[in-house]
């Protein structure tokens, strides 16, 4: 008997394949709707449900901007920092990767990552 995994421990599998990309100091995997499915963050203040709501309410603006001029569904959202990038990218309809990236990572890389990750994700979901 294969044993399948519940939701929960695929969610956590994902969580620790984002975190093992490097330069990923930060992630969480949020519903469309802003609420954190599973998340990575280190000790000290940081609202995991606050950063997951704002990250899906940044999504969900650009896919407003891209249907203004008639462009497709935007695949990633990139927000760069003097100190830090963020990144939110589509897995699939139902959710997103979110993820705070240090600026000495290579981001080209981290970007090809993230979204190789989350098209796994979105066949699933």
């Amino acid at each position: 008997m294969s044993h399948h995994p519940s939701a929960e421990e695929e969610t956590q599998e994902y969580i620790d394949e984002i975190r093992s990309v490097a330069g990923v100091v930060a992630c969480a995997l949020v519903s469309c709707e802003g609420l954190v499915m599973g998340k990575y963050f280190r000790e000290g203040g940081l609202s995991s449900s606050l950063f997951a709501a704002m990250s899906a309410t940044v999504l969900a603006s650009a896919e407003a901007a891209c249907g203004s001029v008639h462009i497709l569904r935007p695949s990633m959202v990139t927000i760069t920092a003097t100190d830090a990038t963020i990144l939110i990218v589509s897995a699939g309809e139902v959710a997103l990767i979110t993820a705070v990236i240090d600026k000495s990572a290579d981001l080209p890389t981290v970007q090809r990552q993230l979204s190789d990750i989350a098209a796994r994700i979105g066949e699933v979901a």
